[in-house]
C-alpha cells in the first residue's frame, strides 16, 4: 500500500499521511475503533481512491454504526473486485440496518453463487437471516440458517450459526429446538456470548 499512498499524496506529505494511516491501523487492530476513525479522518480524502483504505474506513464507520457511510466505502471496494466476498457480510449488515432489504437479498444471492470461505459465508448468512427476522419473517430466517450437516471439526463460525439458530427458534416460540442449539454451543464453549443465561431462561 505504501506505493499507492506515495503516488496519491506525493513525497512532501507522504511521511505524515503514512504515519496517520499506520496509527489508524494499529488502533483498529487493538479494537480502538473510535480512535482509529479520528486518526484516519484527516487523511481519508487524500487516500480516497485506495481500495484498502476505503475498506478500513468502511469497517470503522460500521463499528461506529454509521451505516450509510460504511456502505459507501465498502461499495467502492466491491466495485474494484466483484469476486472478493471478504467484506460482503458487513455490507449486507449495513443494508439490513438501513432497511434496504432488496439490496440485502441481492447481495446474499451473489454470496451464495460465489460460495466464499465457510467463515465468511456464515457471517453473510447470519446478516441475511437476521434481516428477515427484522422483517418479522422468522421462519425464512430459520430456513436461511439451516444448511448442511454436522461439521467434522467445530469452528467458531459453527458456534455463531448455532447460537443464531437458537435465538431464532426461541423467537419463534420453539423452546425445545432453541435449547438444543444453545446446548450444542455450550458443549463447546460455556462462555459463548450469553449462552448460559439463554439456557437458564429456557429451563436448562
Amino acid at each position: 500500500m505504501a506505493r499507492e499512498v506515495r503516488k496519491a499524496v506525493g513525497d512532501r506529505r507522504y511521511d505524515y499521511v503514512s504515519r496517520q494511516l499506520s496509527r489508524a491501523l494499529v488502533a483498529y487492530d487493538a479494537e480502538r475503533y473510535r480512535e482509529a476513525l479520528a486518526v484516519l479522518a484527516p487523511v481519508l480524502e487524500d487516500l480516497w481512491l485506495i481500495t484498502d483504505v476505503r475498506v478500513l474506513a468502511g469497517r470503522l464507520e460500521y463499528r461506529a454504526q454509521h451505516w450509510k457511510a460504511a456502505a459507501e466505502h465498502l461499495e467502492f471496494s466491491r466495485a474494484s473486485d466483484r469476486s472478493d466476498m471478504t467484506n460482503m457480510p458487513v455490507l449486507i449488515d449495513c443494508y439490513r440496518a438501513l432497511k434496504r432489504y432488496e439490496l440485502v437479498d441481492q447481495l446474499w444471492a451473489e454470496m451464495k453463487e460465489l460460495s466464499p470461505h465457510p467463515a465468511v459465508m456464515a457471517e453473510g448468512r447470519i446478516s441475511a437471516a437476521m434481516s428477515y427476522a427484522d422483517r418479522g419473517d422468522v421462519q425464512t430466517a430459520i430456513r436461511i440458517m439451516t444448511h448442511g450437516g454436522e461439521p467434522r471439526q467445530v469452528q467458531s463460525h459453527h458456534l455463531m450459526e448455532w447460537y443464531v439458530l437458537g435465538d431464532l427458534y426461541d423467537r419463534a416460540g420453539d423452546a425445545v429446538t432453541a435449547k438444543k442449539f444453545f446446548i450444542r454451543v455450550a458443549k463447546h464453549d460455556t462462555k459463548y456470548v450469553d449462552v448460559e443465561a439463554r439456557l437458564a431462561s429456557l429451563g436448562e
